[in-house]
């Protein structure tokens, strides 16, 4: 039986297991047996759908090819992010099924055993709808036994691989293609658990790629009076992007130039790593600003961290070592950067033989919630507000219950929408569940309600809403059926109809 580790990233994918010597081992691409990894590009035409390496390669020679990028950073959210030939919308867990699909024919092309379950990560910071989503593309490619875990847990269970001894603290840096992560973890014999976690969205390598975008873009325009936003010149530029980034990361490299053409207009380019520095580093500042955040959710400060982890490609940019070594107070060479590409795969493939192989065996795994998650309620100004039942970083599963009344002694439902919210830099973040409706059979003023709210140990949310005086109970995973309720409930406008907390 084999089980899979899979890290379903933002720009590349990867796919790992354990093999027979118990380390973790990644699947080549099925064209290329020296490529481990997919790039996360779709492009579904006339000709056939095309994924990964083999699409990258058609794109340097027509670049002009319609294509799906970074559709990890939609996922959860009700809208397609692609069109095909036949004008057919796609979703983001749709083409995300198709990168998944593309990795089974992988894994079937270099192992004949059957797939006895899967393991997926998920950035810390991903919320209800986004695991969800990620959950629903897995059952899309035919995966049917899949759990997934958050990738810092993960880098940091790779990093944990064949180490033992003391208890000690951990902070993950995990700058990935489009995301980062920054979490706090105890980690010992006993088990792996997770302090605390901050996170966004906004800050990944796809961000440093368009920064370069705009760099040239505006000396093409200096030089030339206009700016070209034709795909296939936003094409050119970014992968050009892409490939200066890498080459500025490489030691000894401090420049990089290149002449190319550009709407039929030729710009001359170049990139000192001195440059590259300045246009980064309130960038690296930013994600600097979320680990400190991160600390303090956890009651630390950095003099208790035993062991800073870098994963994720992006955490390889120069400057963040060198600023993660500034505020955390120690050298820049006691940073553990291992394999930062591929320890999320590891990670995932070492936890997957655990939970699927090994019957829950291994050590023990404490995740923990990275929203708040409440109930909107009418408040005392008949304004609607958030009542927070389950507070962020509280280790998972967990739930918290709670009683509500009906604002009118007429009411014959209740409106029960669930929200999950955190604090950012830039303020609260708020995201609704969706909504479901409970029925009142015998209405009078402060009708009582139980609402529970649970996490459940892969960050999902249940609630359960019970009528303490007739017994009847609905437990409502919020799914795809919340969501289609919404816009018909929205129109009845729902806060006539919500619940307050005091009777």
């Amino acid at each position: 039986m084999l089980y899979l580790g899979i890290d379903l990233g933002t720009t590349y994918s990867l796919v790992a297991y354990m093999n027979d010597h118990g380390q973790p081992t990644l699947f080549p691409d099925y064209h290329d047996a020296n490529e481990f990894r997919t790039p996360s590009v779709v492009h579904i035409g006339a000709e056939g759908c095309y994924v990964g390496a083999t699409l990258e390669g058609i794109l340097d020679d027509e670049p002009e090819l319609s294509q799906a990028r970074f559709f990890k950073l939609q996922m959860g959210k009700p809208a397609a992010v692609y069109q095909d030939h036949l004008q057919r919308t796609w979703w983001p867990q749709a083409l995300s099924a198709l990168v998944l699909k593309k990795m089974l024919h992988d894994v079937e092309a270099f192992a004949h055993d059957e797939i006895g379950g899967a393991l997926i990560t998920v950035p810390a910071n991903f919320n209800d709808a986004q695991r969800r989503a990620t959950r629903e593309a897995a059952q899309m490619a035919g995966l049917t036994h899949v759990k997934l875990m958050d990738e810092p847990v993960a880098a940091a269970t790779f990093y944990g691989l064949n180490r033992k001894g003391a208890e000690q603290t951990l902070f993950v840096y995990d700058l990935g293609g489009g995301t980062f992560d920054a979490t706090v973890l105890q980690a010992g014999d006993s088990g792996l658990y997770s302090l605390a976690t901050e996170g966004s969205n906004q800050h990944g390598g796809i961000h440093v790629d368009a920064m370069i975008m705009d760099f040239i873009l505006d000396e093409y325009q200096r030089q030339h009076g206009i700016r070209p936003n034709d795909e296939t010149s936003l094409m050119i530029l970014r992968r050009f992007a892409h490939d200066t980034k890498l080459a500025l990361v490489k030691p000894g490299k401090t420049r990089v130039g290149k002449t190319f053409l550009l709407g039929g207009k030729s710009i001359e380019f170049v990139l000192t790593r001195e440059l590259f520095h300045q246009m980064i580093e309130q960038f690296i500042d930013d994600t600097i600003a979320v680990c400190q955040r991160c600390l303090d959710a956890a009651g630390l400060d950095w003099s208790f961290v035993d062991t800073i982890l870098l994963t994720g490609g992006s955490s390889l940019l120069p400057l963040v070592p060198e600023k993660l070594a500034r505020i955390s107070g120690r050298p820049v060479d006691q940073l553990v950067c291992k394999q930062p590409h591929q320890a999320v795969a590891y990670g995932a493939a070492i936890l997957a033989a655990q939970q699927f192989g090994g019957g829950g065996a291994g050590p023990k795994l404490q995740s923990i919630c990275a929203y708040d998650l409440g109930i909107r309620v009418m408040g005392k100004d008949q304004q609607p507000t958030v009542k927070v039942l389950v507070a962020k970083n509280t280790p998972v599963p967990a739930s918290a219950r709670m009683t509500f009344y009906t604002n009118r002694a007429d009411q014959t439902r209740l409106i029960i929408e669930a929200v999950q919210q955190r604090d950012t830099s830039t303020g609260l973040e708020e995201n609704s569940l969706g909504y479901f409706a409970f029925a009142i059979d015998n209405p009078r003023a402060n009708y009582p309600l139980e609402i529970e709210l649970a996490y459940d140990l892969e960050g999902l949310v249940v609630i359960t809403a019970r009528d303490p005086e007739t017994g009847r109970q609905i437990r409502q995973l919020m799914d795809a059926q919340t969501e289609a309720m919404d816009n018909a409930l929205l129109a009845q406008q729902p806060w006539v109809e919500a619940m307050r907390i005091n009777p």
